[in-house]
């Protein structure tokens, strides 16, 4: 899985407010402190990978699926 270190959520600061944007640039929520900002971007990050993971398993093993 080469893309497992994707990181699509990150911080970047809009004027006094700290926003958490996606990927494709576009803003997910602003929060008034950097600290929250990248936990939230963390959280976001984390069940991103989960997420991944998961559909990865699920095309290479389509046996264990439950239809």
């Amino acid at each position: 899985m080469s893309d497992s270190g994707r990181r699509p959520y990150h911080v970047d600061r809009t004027g006094d407010f700290y926003a958490v944007l996606d990927a494709r640039g576009e803003i997910v929520c602003t929060l008034g402190d950097r600290l929250n900002a990248e936990q939230y971007a963390a959280l976001l990050n984390q069940a991103f990978e989960r997420g991944y993971r998961a559909g990865y398993h699920a095309a290479k093993h389509p046996e264990d699926g439950t239809d």
